[in-house]
């Protein structure tokens, strides 16, 4: 792996606006199903040789046990991608450590442990957190939290920063700053808030019961940390004063998103209780949480695992068949190019 030290810093991601020009271009560049794929992120593909079409690869589990052949998987999957990909993980902290391996994160706390801590030790181990990512090719972190818990699942967990919604906006704040002066993405989680639900949104249906007003409440939490995000991903929990749909799945509250001039980032859609939600299938799931608004969508499996769906051809069909989903396919992968050239990955194109 590379020492941390001499990993170089550019500046934050987030400090220059995207060239509008070179991102047309390179949109208009694009085939229907590239665009499609723009919008898949998912597990690294199982072959190591073929082309890299998805907008983002995600790193979950033990994928980065050993980051010397992480980084060989990371370097060979941009070198075959035609647009340099977003390369994901989930850096929380705590048991969501995914790099302990590396000396100077073995002590990563929690985020309600991080939530003792000053700003600037908070800031402190997001810039630890960045640089390692950095040093192995990750580029976006689907962190912090900034779901406001009292109780309930996320307080449990702790996953959460604190039941005080200022707690949270200052220390989720801290780390993201210390993960952009790595050079890293954050994206906040999980829109517009988990809160004090009980239930885990991972193995059952969770509705919450929340008045509208809470809803869009704890939505506001993440809005006071605008600056320091290029996306939220939204939970896969129903809100059902806004929308009977999980959040996934509800334009109303991905529209929300897009006034912040974010990406929307949907969890994992491979679950089946989002399916069962909508009395439909996982492809179901997929064309609905892309006719909702969302730019990127999230699946734990490799995109090309026989034993999957088929993400980009099912996407693309969907376009090439439905207007609305050609036109939303469209924004979305506008979106997507738009935050890469804030990063630096249109380059030369």
């Amino acid at each position: 792996m590379i020492p941390l030290l001499l990993v170089s810093l550019a500046a934050s991601p987030l400090s220059k606006q995207p060239n509008e020009e070179r991102v047309e271009r390179v949109l208009a560049s694009l085939s229907t199903r590239e665009k499609a794929a723009q919008l898949v992120m998912a597990y690294p593909q199982i072959n190591k040789t073929a082309p890299v079409e998805v907008g983002g690869i995600l790193f979950v589990g033990n994928s980065l046990k050993n980051l010397v052949k992480a980084k060989e998987r990371i370097d060979s999957s941009i070198a075959r991608a035609k647009i340099p990909p977003f390369v994901a993980v989930d850096m929380e902290g705590g048991p969501q450590n995914r790099m302990k391996s590396v000396a100077e994160l073995k002590e990563l706390p929690m985020a309600r442990e991080m939530a003792k801590l000053d700003d600037a030790d908070v800031k402190a181990w997001g810039k630890k957190v960045g640089l390692a990512m950095k040093s192995v090719g990750l580029n976006m972190n689907l962190a912090p939290v900034l779901d406001v818990a009292k109780s309930g699942h996320m307080e449990r967990n702790g996953r959460s920063y604190s039941g005080n919604e200022d707690v949270v906006v200052t220390k989720a704040t801290a780390y993201a700053r210390g993960l952009l002066e790595a050079g890293i993405v954050p994206i906040g989680k999980h829109y517009p808030g988990y809160g004090d639900t009980d239930g885990d949104s991972d193995h059952a249906l969770v509705v919450s019961d929340w008045p509208k007003e809470k809803v869009l409440g704890n939505a506001d939490v993440f809005v006071r940390a605008k600056d320091v995000l290029a996306g939220v991903m939204l939970a896969n929990v129903a809100y059902a004063a806004v929308d009977e749909r999980p959040a996934i799945l509800s334009s109303k509250l991905v529209a929300r998103v897009h006034e912040q001039d974010w990406l929307a980032v949907t969890d994992d859609i491979s679950i089946a209780l989002l399916a069962n939600a909508i009395n439909g299938t996982t492809e179901d799931v997929l064309v609905q949480s892309v006719l909702a608004g969302n730019d990127l969508i999230l699946t734990t499996a490799p995109p090309d695992w026989d034993k999957g769906i088929d993400y980009i051809g099912i996407l693309t069909r969907a376009a090439e068949a439905n207007d609305a989903a050609k036109k939303q396919l469209e924004e979305s992968c506008r979106r997507v190019l738009r935050v890469k050239d804030r990063m630096g990955l249109l380059d030369g194109k």
